[in-house]
């Protein structure tokens, strides 16, 4: 509930503000629900092993059962079998079920934005859906824009920069025009990278194409892959000789962060022996930062391979590896 209502406040803010329609809103957030589930399994087996084990240690219940024979690795066992259950169902829910509604939910972003422009145009974001330009808003109230960037781009290089400090739009089937007062344009000399020629203006009409749906399908990114699409394509962009650098940290990340559950029962098996306390509160907060280190490691080792400093693979295991190890080790010196 806490992750969806962040959500839910973008929602209404798109329905009432922007008028966005409820259906679309609605759907919007059912195709966003399996994202949050990619989060909340292994934090809410990692939880409640700490509240189990918490509130049996605190209670003398594993010496008890020490006692009747029922070593710690029967123990651990019966958590491991959980922690193989809840990553194979997080396995398919990111091989299968979210690559699926990712990809939707793009389609429906796509589709809001074509019948309703100004839901997605957000104050002080670059946004890239058209075409070769890029367009950066100050402030935007209906179809009122103020501070206004436009920047073209021609073959990977900057060619023109218009800005207005105010101007709105209207879509125009696949033009949007745009009516910009009180500003420039700046435009790059082909000859002179470094110079450019200004045009003062007071009011200034531009059109900005958009993309039509029938013609230009909206392709898949990584994350719109399943698993086996991306062991297709690997090899693939590798027999061209391009080195699939963005494919590959999907497809780690995906087992990796699958294998999560797992991980997590191993620490928190670990961590459970050493903090030995029944409280909620405290298993929360243990929770809270064990998974906020987790995640952080992730991007961590996400901006390594990014940056090539490690391969995708390393960069994707590194939380996975240091929770692993540092679970064994708690594990191995608990005593009772």
């Amino acid at each position: 509930m806490v992750m969806v209502l962040g959500n839910l406040i973008k929602l209404s803010d798109m329905v009432i503000r922007k008028g966005v329609a409820l259906n679309d809103a609605v759907m919007l957030f059912l195709f966003f629900i399996p994202y949050l589930l990619g989060f909340t399994i292994p934090l809410s087996l990692l939880l409640g092993i700490l509240l189990s084990l918490g509130r049996l240690i605190a209670d003398n219940e594993i010496v008890a059962m020490h006692v009747a024979g029922i070593s710690l690795g029967r123990i651990l066992r019966i958590f491991l079998i959980l922690g193989i259950i809840f990553s194979m169902c997080l396995f398919i829910l990111n091989d299968k079920i979210l690559p699926n509604f990712h990809y939707r939910y793009y389609q429906r972003i796509k589709n809001l934005y074509r019948k309703n422009l100004s839901a997605i145009i957000e104050p002080g974001v670059f946004l890239e859906n058209f075409g070769n330009y890029i367009l950066y808003v100050g402030d935007v109230k209906g179809n009122k824009l103020k501070n206004i960037f436009i920047y073209q781009i021609e073959n990977d290089n900057l060619k023109q920069i218009t800005f207005a400090k105010k101007g709105e739009f209207i879509s125009q089937g696949k033009i949007l025009k745009l009516k910009l007062e009180n500003g420039f344009r700046d435009e790059v000399n082909p000859k002179n990278r470094n110079e450019l020629y200004r045009l003062n203006f007071k009011i200034f009409f531009m059109d900005i194409p958009i993309e039509e749906k029938s013609k230009t399908p909206i392709k898949k990114k990584p994350k719109d892959l399943t698993m086996k699409e991306l062991k297709e394509k690997i090899p693939y962009l590798r027999s061209l000789k391009i080195f699939p650098k963005n494919l590959l940290i999907e497809f780690h990340k995906r087992i990796s962060i699958s294998l999560s559950p797992l991980i997590f029962v191993i620490l928190g098996f670990g961590v459970a022996t050493l903090v030995r306390h029944r409280e909620k509160s405290i298993n929360f907060g243990v929770t809270f930062l064990l998974a906020v280190s987790y995640y952080l490691l992730l991007i961590l080792g996400e901006t390594l391979a990014e940056a090539n400093i490690v391969t995708p693979s390393l960069g994707m295991w590194i939380p996975n590896i240091i929770f692993l190890s540092l679970g064994i080790h708690l594990i191995r010196k608990c005593t009772f």
